[in-house]
């Protein structure tokens, strides 16, 4: 949908190609960022949100990139950055898939280690609330051991939700960054006229 008015905001020389790639990253920071607070309790308008304003930073991404590959260009060159720039966007989606996943199951495990060894066996807080739910379960007509297990596996589904929503968080805040320290690599673009048509010799 943004796709269409980019292009129309660069043909007409409204907004430098450079310019909406910024606004285009820093929106998608934002985005990530507000994907980093979310918590369990956050209702889906919040999700739908934050992935709209994502898709928003996204949308005046990939005609400025387009420019900027292909303009500087002369004609008999295109069909070498057009190899180039699928190589290198496919590379760089597998690294990423790649690497967001390695570090998603790292700080699984991580959180899970931490949030683990604080829910001991002897801790009050933990008996009171297993005592509590094999109770409830009891009521609703569980034999004595299955309320207790089912208690159990209860509480370890709700240890397994909040790690996977901090391994996300994480990995949110780490594509935040990644994201910014791109910005400033956009200073060093330099400027350019795009290839047109040559001159008529005299």
């Amino acid at each position: 949908m943004f796709a269409p008015i980019a292009a129309q905001l660069i043909q007409r020389q409204i907004a430098a190609p450079r310019v909406l790639l910024m606004v285009s990253l820093v929106t998608v920071a934002a985005s990530m960022w507000s994907n980093s607070t979310f918590t369990l309790a956050t209702d889906y308008d919040h999700y739908a949100l934050a992935r709209a304003y994502q898709g928003l930073g996204y949308g005046f991404f990939f005609v400025p990139v387009n420019v900027l590959a292909y303009s500087p260009l002369r004609p008999g060159q295109n069909n070498k950055a057009s190899s180039l720039t699928n190589l290198f966007r496919n590379w760089g989606g597998s690294f990423g898939i790649a690497y967001m996943t390695t570090a998603t199951e790292r700080r699984h495990q991580f959180h899970q280690t931490i949030l683990g060894s604080a829910l001991r066996a002897t801790s009050p807080q933990l008996g009171d609330t297993v005592s509590a739910l094999t109770s409830y379960l009891v009521t609703k007509g569980f034999s004595g051991p299955d309320a207790a297990l089912a208690a159990h596996g209860h509480l370890y589904q709700q240890l397994q939700h909040q790690v996977n929503l901090l391994s996300f968080m994480d990995c949110s805040r780490v594509i935040v960054w990644l994201t910014l320290a791109a910005v400033p690599l956009l200073l060093l673009i330099q400027r350019f006229k795009p290839a047109g048509k040559a001159s008529v010799a005299h």
